[in-house]
């Protein structure tokens, strides 16, 4: 009797430790997907577009180009669930660039997109 006791009191503690775990787990939220870029070619200073699913403020906080020699963060002009419009800084060197996402998630990641922009 005394073994089933414990067996129970196991159990309701092992519940409490999986219930305080279900409250606290965060909610997963779908990855940003960037689709195309318009134009896929300019010049630093000029804007572009680039559209997708999930790119509203809720899911990215920064948008970066990036390519072997280091990130470079963008300004982002407009932003919804659809689209982020954004300008190349004025000092970008020209080269090739992919999109580079900072979540904005209780632990921030940064994600690569495969959307490509060339600076001239």
């Amino acid at each position: 009797m005394r073994i089933l006791k414990l067996a129970a009191v196991a159990l309701v503690l092992a519940g409490g430790v999986t219930l305080v775990r279900a409250v606290t787990d965060p909610e997963v939220r779908p990855t940003p997907i960037m689709r195309a870029v318009q134009p896929e070619t300019l010049k630093a200073g000029e804007s572009a577009t680039v559209t997708g699913e999930y790119l509203d403020k809720s899911r990215v906080a920064q948008l970066y180009l990036t390519n072997a020699q280091g990130d470079i963060k963008v300004e982002i002009l407009e932003q919804s669930a659809s689209a982020i419009k954004f300008r190349i800084p004025s000092k970008v060197p020209a080269a090739r660039y992919n999109l580079l996402v900072l979540l904005a998630d209780i632990e921030p990641k940064l994600v690569e997109e495969p959307t490509r922009i060339t600076v001239e």
